[in-house]
């Protein structure tokens, strides 16, 4: 999916964005150890939290940001990524996408944050979560947060949502 955003933080650049899937994984994993080798068993335990964000099997996702054109396939190289667990809340009254890592590119990495925080959000009201929340060190300049995202009194940036209502037929 590409998707520009409206946010104020952005000029008009295209990001080449998808929620990540079992196919994904070969590309995604020798990216991740180009980037942050580790030692074999410590690589094992994270190809197997890797396999479990993209079998969506209700645990969460895996957004991979994948180019900058409408030209370039999306799943032919991986830019970034934000690996979103799905957690309970009580304080917020249900399941909540949290982002607790982020993996930027090499070069404007707040747009792309912006960018893929704007493509979760599509997914969390499409299958009705009503929040998102990023860890504090996501966001190091306020007032470059991602749009819609404000720093909660808990200490991490939330972003609340309305779902999307459900069509039948």
């Amino acid at each position: 999916m590409s998707t520009s955003s409206d946010s104020p933080n952005f000029s008009e650049v295209l990001y080449a964005i998808h929620v990540g899937v079992s196919a994904d994984e070969p590309a995604i994993d020798a990216w991740l150890d180009a980037r942050a080798p580790l030692p074999v068993l410590e690589a094992r335990a994270r190809r197997l939290s890797l396999d479990a964000l993209l079998e969506q099997g209700g645990h969460g996702i895996c957004l991979i940001g994948g180019g900058t054109s409408t030209v370039r396939d999306p799943h032919e190289t991986v830019a970034c990524l934000l690996p979103v667990t799905l957690v309970h809340s009580l304080s917020l009254g249900g399941r909540v996408a949290m982002a607790a890592e982020w993996w930027p590119p090499a070069d404007d990495a707040p747009g792309w944050l912006d960018a893929i925080c704007q493509t979760l959000a599509d997914w969390c009201r499409a299958h009705g979560i009503r929040h998102i929340r990023l860890a504090p060190g996501l966001v190091t300049d306020a007032s470059r947060a991602p749009q819609g995202f404000r720093l909660d009194a808990d200490g991490l940036w939330l972003r609340s949502l309305v779902p999307t209502p459900k069509r039948l037929g």
